[in-house]
């Protein structure tokens, strides 16, 4: 690799190669290791559903997909026992892209009399705090919340999160040799609304937490 880097002066071609030596040198699991990964994922989720005071899920509806640089238009959050605790449209402050409203159903009309993210972050943290919080893709909503909380001059939320797609990938164990992990599965019947899409998430934790094997 020292020898790769001498040679090479294009930069953004060299950590695209070295990427691809990175995903090469990231073995694909063999039977025994894909069962006992999906394994992994039954118990993580059988011992979440043996305590549901102890989590919650949350989801966030965005104009975009960029964490930095998006807002949140909706959050919803559910406790363990599928009760939510947390629904409410959110102000952005921007317009909403007409492309993305048309997959979310949120339009500026629908939030112009809605709360800002400032003004529903006291009752997000109220909801959160104490608990570990999951989402689908985890690493999306955590960012999202992350820079508006930055932006707005709020407290970031102290919780830690987990990732339920993470965990479902492994369960249903299909190998993404390109990237060298299992490969992400969408969330099933998605309604692109928040409330659902926590509902939806849920439905993940009791179907990978009721397997047998």
């Amino acid at each position: 690799m020292k020898a790769f880097l001498r040679t090479d002066c294009n930069s953004s071609r060299r950590v695209s190669q070295l990427r691809v030596i990175v995903r090469v040198m990231v073995p694909e699991p063999n039977g025994d290791q894909r069962q006992l990964d999906r394994l992994k994922s039954i118990e993580w989720s059988r011992q979440l559903l043996e305590k549901p005071g102890d989590w919650c899920i949350i989801d966030t509806e965005t104009t975009g997909l960029q964490p930095k640089s998006s807002r949140v238009v909706e959050i919803s959050v559910i406790n363990g026992s599928g009760d939510i605790v947390f629904d409410s449209l959110i102000n952005p402050g921007v317009p909403i892209p007409q492309e993305v409203a048309r997959i979310h159903g949120i339009s500026d009309d629908l939030v112009v009399d809605a709360p800002s993210i400032s003004d529903s972050w006291l009752r997000l943290q109220e909801v959160t705090q104490d608990k570990l919080i999951l989402a689908y893709n985890s690493s999306f909503d955590r960012g999202m919340l992350f820079y508006e909380a930055i932006r707005n001059g709020l407290p970031k939320l102290k919780s830690e999160w987990d990732c339920v797609m993470v965990k479902y990938s492994a369960f249903i164990g299909i190998w993404n040799p390109r990237f060298g992990n299992y490969q992400y599965q969408k969330l099933p019947s998605a309604g692109h609304r928040s409330n659902i899409d926590c509902k939806v998430t849920l439905d993940l934790v009791h179907l990978m937490g009721d397997s047998k094997s």
